[in-house]
């Protein structure tokens, strides 16, 4: 993979998660919302670590992640305070609604969507160290499932949640790393792009992935929900979550529609910004407009004001990328 180089297949895969991940906030509590979570949040672990580079210099490398992660995860939470604020009650608690959440941008404990940044931000540190003492792939995926295996102990133990999400770098590590290994295995890479067997892997991946969703909808054993800190049945959600990613991987190697590769390409401000402060918006308008938000009458009006909040997100989402982009304020996309 040339440094620096787009991979289509790759912004395909984002696009598709990033669908994946709004799609799941729209249906929240559908059994579709259930089954998306058993792989959309991992899989943009697994990705973040197939791009991950730690060939450079301490400096440089750090210099990277302040531009790529950290500006941006200030410069979008900012607007979110106020909007947030405003949304969240009464003018008269403006101010101090503000500076709590101020606050809470500042320690960061599974704050909005945005969580993510402030997780990847610590988790690109720990992989940059964990490479440096770590080289051969075996001892790096045994060393990556044990940080996996504390993660999860961790909030299996019911303790608080770390600062800028720490505990959650330690219980995605296994796919970050996953994606990693990929990256540097061209026989994976090479049958990925052009494997005879795909199809029938892509089907054992896709029943694997759907028989721990069914278990999940059914209510058998919980979900993992890693911004909830649960990890339901550890093996068993891991297991659904890499059938998910492969699925994920192999279809993105197919459809590669323009749209989905530009929600790839932009994930960023989707990732960010569709839950707070668009849904929270939609959840307090749609209703003084007059239109339902639960108690449908038939499966076609909940079908029908899903697919508007659906549309509404991705068209807000999309002029705010544009007008960002063209801006001076591109930084703000680590840009």
């Amino acid at each position: 993979m040339e440094r620096g180089k787009r991979v289509t297949w790759v912004d395909t895969a984002k696009g598709w998660g990033m669908l994946a991940i709004i799609l799941s906030h729209v249906m929240t509590g559908h059994p579709v919302s259930r089954w998306l979570y058993t792989f959309h949040v991992p899989l943009f672990f697994f990705l973040s670590g197939f791009l991950f580079r730690a060939d450079r210099p301490w400096g440089d490398f750090w210099k990277g992640k302040l531009q790529k992660l950290l500006l941006p995860y200030f410069a979008l939470a900012l607007p979110i305070i106020p909007a947030e604020a405003a949304l969240a009650g009464s003018s008269a608690d403006f101010w101090e609604r503000v500076g709590e959440m101020s606050l809470e941008v500042l320690v960061q404990r599974r704050l909005w969507p945005i969580w993510f940044l402030a997780c990847l931000f610590l988790l690109e540190i720990l992989a940059y160290w964990l490479l440096r003492l770590v080289k051969k792939p075996v001892p790096l995926a045994l060393t990556a499932a044990a940080m996996g295996a504390v993660g999860i102990l961790y909030a299996k133990a019911g303790l608080p949640v770390l600062p800028w999400n720490l505990d959650a770098c330690f219980g995605v590590m296994p796919f970050f790393i996953g994606g990693y290994l990929l990256k540097d295995s061209p026989k994976a890479l090479s049958w990925l792009q052009s494997g005879k067997t795909r199809p029938i892997v892509f089907g054992l991946l896709t029943v694997g992935n759907l028989a721990v969703a069914f278990t999940v909808v059914k209510g058998m054993t919980a979900g993992m929900d890693v911004f909830k800190n649960q990890y339901g049945s550890p093996l068993w959600s891991c297991f659904g979550a890499f059938c998910g990613i492969g699925a994920m991987l192999l279809a993105s190697q197919w459809i590669t529609a323009k749209p989905i590769r530009y929600l790839g390409r932009n994930s960023l401000i989707y990732f960010v910004w569709h839950q707070t402060p668009v849904i929270t918006a939609i959840y307090v308008y749609f209703p003084k407009l007059g239109i339902p938000m639960e108690n449908f009458p038939n499966r076609l009006a909940m079908l029908g004001e899903k697919s508007l909040e659906l549309a509404l997100i991705l068209l807000v989402l999309t002029l705010l990328n544009e007008l960002l982009l063209r801006s001076r304020f591109r930084w703000a996309l680590g840009r």
